[in-house]
């Protein structure tokens, strides 16, 4: 992302108070891309983050210029790329028994109990319909049949909240010019 702050305005600051200024790059100027402009068909591609991914890899080969791993990342809200990308053997492996002690542990406790009020299905024309449920306590579970439940361990959470940062987007080549002319815009004039 080294070439994302060229845009960035420097200010002077006499950072010892002995009289010498020095310009530094004023990093807290921000833009988001507009979310129903992400949302407009045709204005971006999916792409499913495989391993070995990461965002000057995928900027080369979808954008043919590594300097553009600055739009993967924000046209999808990745803030942070080591907690915000998702994670692969065996780093997702030592995450979870860092955070619950051992693989077993994660995969015996449950992180939530699920009221399934429907099913997923696929109808005849391939259209599919997500499972949907309520999130509800270890008494209201038990109350339920057992086709109307059930429940996520803490390994179950994990693979499910990584897999999820798997599927993303990328702004189409055509529009990368607009884009750069308009952070550019909003990052050293502040509109």
């Amino acid at each position: 992302m080294s070439n994302y702050f060229r845009y960035f305005p420097t200010t002077p600051h006499d950072l010892r108070g002995d009289g010498r200024q020095v310009l530094l790059t004023n990093i807290m100027r921000r833009f988001k891309v507009n979310s129903e402009v992400k949302n407009i068909a045709g204005t971006y591609h999916s792409y499913e983050i495989q391993a070995g991914d990461r965002p000057d890899t995928i900027a080369h080969k979808y954008y043919g210029n590594s300097k553009w791993d600055w739009v993967v990342l924000h046209y999808n809200e990745i803030q942070h790329p080591t907690f915000d990308w998702p994670m692969f053997e065996p780093m997702f492996t030592d995450y979870v028994k860092n955070k619950y002690g051992s693989i077993a542990k994660a995969q015996q406790d449950v992180y939530e109990y699920r009221w399934i009020y429907q099913q997923k299905d696929v109808s005849f024309d391939g259209i599919v319909t997500e499972e949907k449920y309520y999130v509800v306590d270890e008494e209201t579970y038990n109350t339920l049949q057992p086709s109307e439940r059930t429940f996520l361990t803490n390994y179950d959470w994990e693979v499910e909240k990584n897999e999820k940062k798997r599927s993303i987007r990328l702004l189409d080549v055509t529009y990368l010019p607009q884009l750069e002319s308009e952070v550019k815009n909003i990052i050293k004039n502040g509109l």
